[in-house]
């Protein structure tokens, strides 16, 4: 079949009807199953819900290259009024996931069709992305990465115009850590405060703190965020807190930086409730880390490309993605896709509304593709004087 974006359309608009969450992803996985085998592609699981295929050329087994979908949905409840919205209630399509396994579809119908190419590449569909620890520990676990030379991966975004794409060398998403901080004082009466260690005040204190850390404690140049996403503590309101809980998040680019804000958290945090005779427990726990694309990969990519697409600028995210574990393993890159509607509210990932320009599942295939033949045609020395941080 020529007709790759129909294609592509129809596998996206089938695939958002049955969006099921972090490694529960057993319609999806036999839908997939079924559309490769349709093209004469046999695929075996992989991490349970994954799925593993194989396209090897007709002039040999060559260089391997692999390209990444992601599968999972999102406990969303879609409100887009859609003619295919999601069919599982409270489950939804709401990163985009969808469309990334029906690009994946598509280029792999047309890399099937013509086999002119000398070399392998590994169609990889990876569940639980939106869940820790995500689908791509579990894979590369599994052996997912064995033998393969380079990894690509795309990632529509909503708010970026159809026919343009975003990459670059370097850090292109940002590591994502989350904290836990427990106050620790003496509750009492809320009229005789003066007999209390009071774990309210000190806790705000502690958020307030905190947000030195990005404006005094490092670089003005280094992208940081540290938010407090919840603070919880008390019963009544006439009871001062004994205890009070704050958690949150930290983005960062650069382990070093990473290291730094972390020191930091747990330094404001006992420091703070120590000032007023109370104490604090921390908890750190590193998340997936930063995603950061190989330099001659990326190059690699844009000379495939550079008359296809409009290439923007890369603009490093502080959103997270776990392709980032793929990276650290051997080269390759990640790419955005510009997906804006041409006639709605462009929503961001993970909202209710989310929905994309259909248009843009023909760029993000023609994208792998590139990328996928790019690879192939590469020398395998191309890449010694490169080597992985």
């Amino acid at each position: 079949m020529d007709d790759w974006n129909a294609l592509a359309v129809r596998f996206r608009r089938d695939l958002h009807q049955i969006p099921e969450l972090a490694f529960s992803e057993v319609k999806t996985q036999a839908y997939l199953k079924d559309a490769l085998a349709q093209m004469g592609i046999a695929a075996r699981p992989m991490a349970g819900t994954g799925l593993v295929a194989e396209i090897v050329g007709k002039l040999g087994r060559g260089r391997a290259v692999a390209l990444r979908a992601d599968m999972d949905g999102l406990p969303v409840s879609e409100d887009t009024g859609l003619d295919f919205s999601s069919q599982h209630a409270g489950v939804m399509h709401a990163c985009g996931h969808d469309g990334h396994m029906a690009m994946l579809l598509a280029a792999a119908a047309e890399l099937n069709q013509h086999r002119e190419f000398s070399g392998t590449v590994r169609l990889v569909f990876q569940p639980s992305e939106e869940r820790l620890p995500g689908g791509a520990v579990k894979m590369i676990a599994e052996g997912v990465l064995e033998g393969i030379d380079e990894i690509y991966g795309v990632h529509l975004w909503s708010t970026q115009p159809v026919g343009t794409v975003e990459v670059g060398a370097g850090p292109q998403m940002a590591a994502a850590d989350e904290f836990r901080i427990i106050i620790h004082g003496r509750g009492g009466h809320g009229s005789e405060p003066e007999a209390t260690q009071d774990a309210v005040v000190i806790a705000a204190l502690t958020v307030v703190n905190l947000q030195t850390i990005v404006s005094r404690r490092v670089p003005a140049q280094a992208a940081v965020v540290v938010s407090c996403g919840t603070i919880a503590a008390g019963g009544t309101f006439n009871v001062i807190a004994e205890r009070a809980e704050i958690t949150g998040t930290v983005r960062t680019y650069d382990a070093a930086i990473q290291s730094q804000v972390e020191s930091a958290i747990g330094h404001i945090a006992h420091t703070t409730a120590e000032l007023w005779g109370a104490s604090a427990e921390v908890t750190y726990h590193r998340g997936v880390p930063a995603v950061v694309n190989h330099p001659v990969s990326v190059e690699r990519w844009l000379n495939a490309l550079a008359s296809a697409v409009v290439i923007k600028p890369a603009v490093p995210k502080l959103g997270a993605e776990d392709f980032a574990y793929y990276l650290q393993q051997i080269p390759g890159a990640f790419m955005f896709i510009g997906a804006e509607p041409d006639d709605a509210v462009a929503y961001p990932q993970h909202s209710a509304h989310l929905n994309i320009n259909e248009e843009a599942l023909a760029v993000g295939r023609k994208a792998l593709v590139a990328a996928a033949l790019a690879s192939l045609g590469a020398s395998k020395d191309s890449d010694a004087s490169h080597p992985i941080d």
